[in-house]
């Protein structure tokens, strides 16, 4: 009586199939995470150039409040984002000078704690600044 035998090779065959589903589940897992990596990589970047842009609001409302101490913000376009300027008056020569930079879906905040230091005719001159920091 003769068994019936398998064919010679489908243990090979079935070897190389899941070798092969094994492989191309890491192929993909692997070009999964890296197209997760370019996401958040372009995430971090907008965030850069929003606090960029916020710094450069700081630094253009502080400008503007030495040629004007009663300036009080404004918006406008910067660095291909736009730049929100706000003053906002302590009492006294003190002001609070917040710069909001906003690039893609990025937002930045930065205030600076200022006191303006104005001549006789009330022109303010000059800003000594407090602190500069990256509101939450």
């Amino acid at each position: 009586m003769k068994f019936p035998t398998r064919p010679q090779g489908v243990v090979a065959l079935i070897t190389v199939l899941v070798v092969m589903v094994t492989l191309l589940s890491i192929g993909i897992t692997i070009s999964a995470v890296g197209n997760d990596e370019a996401v958040l990589g372009g995430v971090i970047e907008d965030g850069e150039t929003a606090f960029a842009i916020a710094d450069g609001c700081v630094e253009e409302g502080l400008a503007r409040l030495k040629a004007d101490a009663a300036y009080a913000g404004d918006t406008f376009p910067l660095g291909g984002g736009t730049c929100s300027i706000a003053v906002t008056d302590l009492g006294g020569n003190a002001r609070l000078v917040r710069g909001q930079g906003s690039y893609r879906q990025a937002i930045r905040i930065i205030d600076a704690s200022v006191t303006v230091l104005s001549n006789a005719s009330g022109d303010a001159k000059k800003i000594k600044i407090g602190s500069w920091r990256e509101a939450d």
